[in-house]
């Protein structure tokens, strides 16, 4: 039994692959996930991409001068103990890491590289260190590989920024838990691209959704600061530069600009980037900058367009996709509108009569869930706000849900009137896509359990986790549906297929929420137990066997009795690794149907493990 070989750098898809990967790490960054759990995905990913060599990453104390592991998952506990008693005075000095490269010698290790993890104060705050296995022999530095290397350390570098970061460089207005939560929503909200600034070195992160909106693939793009200023058109960039450079010196409560940017097939496009410091020094000067960007192209060409007459507006927005509008709320009185177009019929459901005459009538469409979050948007732009963009669902009447995403620029008259132009479009066919796709690269389509990717995805975390503790342990399971090959034969292929979905439906119903199963190929199925020993595997397995052959699939009146052979093999914190714990217990499944089949085997004691 063989596992799913992680992305190569001599595959087409490995940029691809390693960029998601690294997407979804910075996601997690910015959310606020706990800084052990970020390094160690940070670790297992790059072991992935790279087999022969693997990093570990540790944390520098500057009272104690002394490192800590953060990240070691591939790391001998004994190294680990004798790297963080080593006394180090400054832990990226020549004279430390000759000590460390002897050190891990000592061990049988060879350190490819120990790169120095530093805040963006420049204080020191790691280090990460990169190793070779005995399969590096010939191992070829090319650049995919030197970029995995430098997204590595910048995801470091960012997870214990984020986490250390002191409580006097927030900016004065924001706790910390306020401050991670706008991040968070700036990154899971409807903004369609996401930046992160390096104040102190010029560094910037772009998202794919934002490099998307100009046009290139996610690593066509450099992160200096000086490039990105020259995508700026001529005539905004002094504009640009007098508004962010009035935020670095907190003379305004956040950035915000409209302009034109040049996209990768040399046009230009309007942009709304709106942003906040996150983190200064002691002496208020800027660290770090985080943002989002908008594609307004069409919002400005329509604007154009309406200024024309009222004949062109009408067209116009009878044949756009949605509904625009225009909606005023005076002071101290409650708001109307003054516009709706057609489009009104399919976002809402309503008539722009309806919308015109009682406004309020929105609010009774809103699914109830997301009904705060729309309130909220609405009341801070009524706060003075100066964009409004959000996804919601709403429940039209007499149908079913939909996905909606409205945006508007709301501003404020010489009255104190908000003034709101903006428009509503249906997203709900490309939401559909959007979950449909999720779950197809996750889903076996025939049983709707876990696919073998996804199952080789979590048996690699239950073996994270249980590295990282002594007492953790966890059963895995190898199942196969004897004869399996008689039922096609005799009955046909339809009615295999029914045994493999009705075998899922009660497989699944032994399961508790912390287990896992999934169908690996054919009539193959594996199951993790968390914390199981052998005993409470055991009995699993003998409950699974009993209940399948309790309830046999009756097709067209006839019990179709099927039996079921398992493989069990115990995954503890001295197991080699998670493939090897998989084949014992494919291993234990082989000598469960040599003997008969119909039975339950187990891996002998100690089979998986390591050395």
């Amino acid at each position: 039994m063989t596992s799913e070989r992680p992305p190569h750098r001599a595959d087409s898809a490995f940029h691809e692959k390693a960029l998601a990967y690294h997407q979804l790490t910075l996601t997690y960054i910015a959310r606020g996930a706990p800084l052990d759990q970020l390094l160690d995905r940070i670790a297992v990913g790059f072991a992935q991409a790279y087999p022969e060599r693997w990093l570990a990453i540790f944390l520098y104390d500057d009272q104690t001068r002394r490192m800590q592991a953060g990240a070691a998952p591939y790391m001998a506990p004994a190294l680990v103990a004798q790297i963080q008693d080593l006394p180090a005075e400054a832990a990226d000095a020549p004279d430390v890491w000759q000590r460390l490269d002897e050190l891990a010698g000592r061990h049988g290790v060879r350190l490819a590289e120990m790169l120095p993890l530093r805040s963006f104060a420049g204080q020191l705050a790691g280090v990460l260190m990169i190793a070779a296995t005995d399969a590096d022999s010939g191992f070829e530095e090319d650049q995919a590989y030197r970029q995995t290397v430098s997204a590595a350390v910048s995801m470091a570098m960012l997870a214990i920024e984020r986490a250390l970061v002191p409580g006097h460089v927030l900016t004065p207005r924001d706790a910390p838990d306020q401050a991670y939560e706008r991040m968070a929503l700036a990154i899971e909200g409807s903004g369609t691209g996401i930046w992160d600034r390096n104040a102190v070195t010029g560094e910037m992160y772009y998202s794919r959704g934002w490099k998307a909106i100009l046009g290139y693939e996610d690593w066509e793009l450099s992160s200096h600061l000086a490039d990105a200023y020259q995508r700026i058109h001529p005539d905004d960039l002094a504009y640009v530069q007098q508004t962010i450079r009035q935020h670095f010196e907190a003379r305004s409560d956040h950035y915000e600009v409209e302009h034109r940017i040049r996209c990768q097939d040399g046009s230009y496009k309007w942009i709304s980037s709106r942003g906040k410091v996150v983190a200064r020094d002691a002496q208020g000067n800027a660290l770090r900058m985080i943002g989002t960007t908008t594609d307004i192209t069409e919002i400005k060409r329509l604007t154009e367009k309406l200024g024309k007459s009222s004949r062109m507006l009408d067209y116009l927005t009878s044949e756009i996709p949605g509904m625009v509008f225009q909606f005023k709320v005076p002071p101290g009185a409650p708001g109307y509108f003054t516009y709706v177009s057609e489009g009104a019929r399919e976002t809402y459901g309503l008539t722009p009569q309806q919308l015109l005459e009682n406004p309020a009538i929105i609010d009774t469409v809103i699914h109830p869930e997301d009904m705060p979050l729309y309130e909220a948007a609405r009341e801070a732009v009524l706060a003075g706000a100066a964009h409004w963009t959000l996804e919601f669902r709403v429940l039209p009447p007499g149908q079913g849900v939909r996905w909606l995403r409205g945006q508007s620029r709301p501003r404020r008259l010489d009255d104190g009137t908000t003034l709101w132009h903006g428009f509503i479009t249906d997203i709900s066919q490309s939401k559909a896509i959007e979950l449909e796709l999720q779950e197809f690269a996750l889903t076996d389509y025939l049983t709707q359990l876990p696919n073998r990717r996804y199952f080789m995805q979590r048996l690699q975390e239950e073996y994270s986790r249980i590295q990282r503790s002594v007492t953790a342990g966890a059963a895995v399971l190898m199942c196969d549906l004897d004869h399996f090959k008689r039922i096609n034969d005799s009955l046909g292929h339809a009615v295999g297929d029914l045994v493999l979905r009705h075998f899922a439906t009660v497989l699944k119903s032994q399961l508790r929420r912390s287990d896992t199963a999934g169908r690996l190929g054919g009539e193959e199925f594996a199951i993790i137990l968390t914390g199981a020993d052998q005993q409470a595997a055991a009995d699993f397995a003998a409950r699974l066997q009993t209940r399948f052959a309790g309830q046999p699939l009756i097709h067209e009146e006839r019990e179709v009795k099927v039996t079921l052979s398992i493989g069990v093999a115990l995954m503890q914190a001295d197991s080699a690794g998670q493939e090897q714990v998989l084949r014992a217990s494919d291993d234990a499944l082989y000598r469960a149907k040599e003997k008969g089949r119909n039975r339950v085997e187990f891996a002998p004691f100690g089979s998986a493990r390591s050395g």
